[in-house]
């Protein structure tokens, strides 16, 4: 097979002609992962009756004038619209065609008015789910009577505001621009303490860890509960008693980046609507989640340059 460049992939509807390539990969698929069930029947081999005549839309992509890939929507209520039977043919698969035909079919819904989609799939699907958080779907509750092979529904709603995301992105963005830098500092640099009481990077790395370590506490339970009163924490008393001065340098790099990869995932899975949630901390006024969450990357970064870390052109 020829390399596939993503600006060669292009997408076309739904014509009764394609039927067999809908039903082909599909099937292929759920064969692979998990169990044909009754209504995959129904669907894969009539889809002009349970899509294309429900008000749905199905879009193929086109690579080497082969067809590897499709995806459709179907309508739920006059807002609603439930994305569904994505498919990428093995041979095609690692040069984003799900992700094109993902934005592709967002686009349609959006353009048809929808103010909401939704999507039901597997947790054990670990890339697509992680495509879908990154085109902006959020996990919510799945209601019963799905395929059986549902365990997860999450959903995207146009027109909020996610500042969150870019924060997540540029968080991820940071990590990886740093953690090569770091590991190029020796043993013998990282335990040194530059006097005047000043920490050791062991130690600054060590308090960015005690940092996401608080405010994945503050993230999750501010989520939950606005104005809220959250405690502080002292700092040099947790550099000390995490002892943090006597840990691999190797080995408190890699916690750092993996904590804050997580944190990643967790700034992106919350929902906007907790963004103005407020909590106090200590005595100090009132702020909000994205406060927090924007103020955390930012303190990320401060220290990151204290121990000569460039994360220029990364917020």
């Amino acid at each position: 097979m020829s390399t596939v460049i993503n600006k060669e992939v292009r997408l076309i509807g739904y014509r009764p002609e394609l039927q067999h390539h809908f039903e082909r990969l599909n099937m292929h698929w759920i064969k692979k992962y998990f169990t044909v069930e009754p209504k995959d029947i129904e669907v894969l081999g009539q889809p002009d009756k349970y899509i294309i005549q429900a008000g749905g839309n199905i879009l193929f992509a086109v690579a080497e004038e082969n067809i590897v890939g499709t995806v459709a929507i179907k309508p739920v209520d006059a807002d609603t619209v439930e994305m569904t039977k994505m498919a990428v043919d093995e041979a095609y698969q690692g040069y984003k065609i799900g992700w094109r035909l993902a934005e592709g079919i967002i686009s349609l819904a959006k353009e048809k008015g929808y103010k909401r989609v939704v999507l039901y799939s597997n947790t054990s699907l670990v890339p697509a789910l992680t495509m879908y958080q990154r085109l902006g779907f959020r996990e919510i509750p799945v209601e019963p009577g799905r395929y059986k092979r549902c365990s997860i529904k999450m959903e995207l709603i146009f027109g909020e505001e996610n500042v969150h995301y870019v924060i997540a992105d540029k968080l991820t963005e940071t990590i990886n621009k740093a953690v090569p830098q770091l590991q190029e500092i020796s043993d013998k640099a990282a335990a040194d303490r530059p006097g005047g009481g000043k920490w050791s990077p062991k130690e600054i790395i060590g308090h960015l860890i005690d940092s996401a370590i608080n405010n994945n506490v503050r993230f999750i339970r501010l989520q939950e509960i606005s104005l809220l009163e959250i405690p502080g924490y002292n700092q040099d008393f947790w550099v000390k008693g995490q002892a943090w001065q006597f840990s691999s340098w190797r080995e408190l790099i890699d916690l750092w980046a993996n904590f804050n990869r997580h944190l990643a995932f967790t700034i992106r899975a919350m929902p906007p609507s907790v963004l103005q949630h407020k909590c106090r901390i200590n005595d100090r006024e009132p702020v909000t989640l994205e406060f927090l969450v924007t103020d955390y990357l930012s303190h990320l970064k401060h220290h990151l340059l204290q121990v000569k870390v460039n994360t220029e052109d990364t917020i």
